[in-house]
């Protein structure tokens, strides 16, 4: 597995239960699970995360605090494998805890292709298909401008825990790009 960090403080672990592992030792079990499930044995060579832990949540109102994951979606394989993924894990922490917890699809249209603008509804609407089957609650969310942009600006202004796309490699345009912007944890998901 390939592991990019670009936190400047240390990572800060509760000091209660078995959270004393770090994220990346935490992550590795997830991964070998979701290997056996789609029956590929070096995703965890090949999956990219751009690990960027967010302080935990404090206050009276912690459990009711919503859990963002966000979705760069096109509709492609490679798309369809991150929304999988993160419908899967909302799914799994519905089940380990009290928040709600929602996946935001976006889909971001280049003004300049008008094809990608004729497309929209239709990859949207197959997004929530996919949703529709987790029964799990999602927002799609259409935005026009560059990708990498687009995808931050949804991540910053809802809280997102972690944003997921498709890619083919750690050196993707696309992960490159949000490394420098993307305010969350990356998890850019190969074939």
């Amino acid at each position: 597995m390939q592991l990019i960090s670009r936190t400047t403080a240390p990572i800060r672990q509760p000091i209660s239960d078995v959270s004393r592992v770090s994220p990346e030792a935490a992550i590795k079990p997830m991964i070998m699970r979701l290997e056996a499930a789609l029956g590929s044995r070096d995703l965890a060579k090949e999956i990219v995360l751009l690990l960027r832990p967010k302080s935990p949540a404090t206050g009276p109102d912690v459990d009711e605090q919503t859990i963002n994951f966000v979705v760069g979606y096109s509709g492609s394989a490679h798309s369809q494998a991150a929304l999988d993924l993160a419908l899967c894990v909302a799914h799994q922490t519905r089940l380990a805890k009290p928040n709600p917890v929602l996946v935001h699809v976006v889909y971001v249209v280049d003004k300049t292709r008008p094809k990608t603008i004729a497309n929209a509804d239709r990859i949207l609407w197959q997004a929530r298909c996919l949703a529709s089957e987790w029964r799990g609650s999602l927002n799609a969310h259409l935005r026009v401008g560059q990708v990498a942009t687009e995808l931050s600006q949804v991540a910053q202004e809802i809280g997102a825990e972690v944003l997921l796309v498709g890619c083919h490699t750690a050196k993707h345009r696309l992960v490159q790009q949000l490394d420098s912007q993307t305010p969350c944890s990356v998890l850019g998901l190969p074939k």
